[in-house]
């Protein structure tokens, strides 16, 4: 991609500050940030304390409700075309879209649409997302003299921090190579992201998979098998005990064998409806978080007679409380004046999806 591909080759095209920036490696959008693998972690620290660990991305996503939540969310916002409207000082609008075609194109093989889908994927988890930005020649006269946007692309997280530059001022570090300010736009959420305040929530729902599994597996919960003479040595007992386990976990599980003086006692039930509502309020949960309707997450909704509900009737609901939420600071932040001119605003056509009274924008242009 073009801004990364200006960083590693230093062709002069951005400022001085990336000019070090000369054998950078280029990450796959996909990769998750580096981490010791699971097992070392483990033998490490113990069992316990790796489940308490700061959880991360690759682990939310296994989590099934998030993985829904996060591809509504991204599958709705990245298939709206970016517009650009200009207001004059008559306050005439029109369609300047063409004028910023960085908007609607890339010039690598990651296209407008997954770059917002990575985009809004950050701001799902980690509530913020930089893209990196290759800037024209300047343009204008005095104060209105500014450099255009020719191209831009999201960065992955995994490659960016915030940290000194070397000399005390802190910046943008893209591989430990600060940017300018100019060379970089950064899009924050309305929240601190799902890995620094959903972490609780996360760690539930994924004891509460580990569970469900674990009840699928083995639907009886404690199962005794208890001596009634002493036949058994310690030794014995516990290879018996053993043997019992292993067989639980198998297709014929259901199956076992007890020699004399071995009498097998089950103490309680698991009740399955009480796996169905855990589920179900996870799913809640995390809907809550990223501002998104159960309903649209294929929960139950608790309702009461006087309530109704349709389909439609959440649908829209979905588009006009709770999509703005992340919309709106990505639209915010590329209409201010360090991004497009002074007058004029990006924002998302949502017309085919949504029917407003009019247009953002044309539907083609490129």
């Amino acid at each position: 991609m073009g801004v990364v591909r200006d960083l590693l080759t230093g062709s002069g095209r951005t400022h001085e500050l990336v000019s070090r920036a000369v054998h950078l490696p280029i990450t796959s959008p996909y990769s998750p940030a580096p981490e010791l693998p699971p097992i070392v972690l483990t033998d490490v620290l113990g069992e316990d304390a790796v489940k308490n660990l700061p959880m991360t991305r690759d682990v939310a996503i296994a989590i099934p409700a998030v993985s829904k939540a996060r591809n509504l969310l991204v599958a709705t916002v990245s298939r709206f075309p970016l517009r650009a409207i200009r207001t004059d000082s008559n306050g005439v609008e029109s369609d300047v879209t063409k004028e910023h075609a960085w908007l609607h194109r890339t010039n690598g093989s990651v296209s407008p649409q997954e770059r917002m889908a990575w985009t809004v994927d950050d701001l799902i988890f980690h509530g913020v997302s930089l893209w990196l930005l290759k800037r024209g020649v300047p343009e204008g006269e005095g104060e209105n003299r500014r450099r255009p946007i020719i191209e831009a692309e999201w960065c992955p997280r995994a490659n960016w921090s915030i940290g000194d530059r070397g000399d005390g001022v802190q910046a943008i570090l893209v591989d430990g190579v600060a940017i300018a300010e100019d060379g970089y736009m950064l899009i924050n959420a309305p929240f601190e992201g799902l890995l620094n305040i959903g972490q609780r929530t996360l760690r539930g729902a994924r004891d509460t998979e580990q569970a469900w599994v674990g009840r699928a597996r083995n639907p009886i919960p404690v199962i005794e098998l208890h001596q009634t003479d002493d036949s058994l040595e310690p030794a014995e007992a516990k290879t018996f005990v053993d043997t019992w386990a292993k067989a639980r976990t198998q297709e014929n599980g259901a199956i076992g064998y007890t020699p004399p003086g071995i009498e097998v006692r089950v103490h309680g039930e698991a009740r399955a409806e009480l796996m169905v509502e855990g589920r179900n309020a996870i799913r809640t949960d995390i809907g809550s978080f990223l501002n998104v309707r159960v309903a649209m997450l294929d929960g139950t909704v608790g309702v009461d007679s006087l309530t109704y509900s349709t389909k439609d009737g959440e649908r829209n609901a979905f588009y006009e409380f709770d999509l703005p939420f992340w919309t709106d600071p990505i639209t915010g932040r590329m209409s201010l004046d360090d991004i497009v001119p002074r007058g004029t605003r990006i924002r998302f056509d949502m017309y085919e999806a949504f029917n407003p009274p009019t247009r953002t924008g044309a539907t083609v242009e490129d």
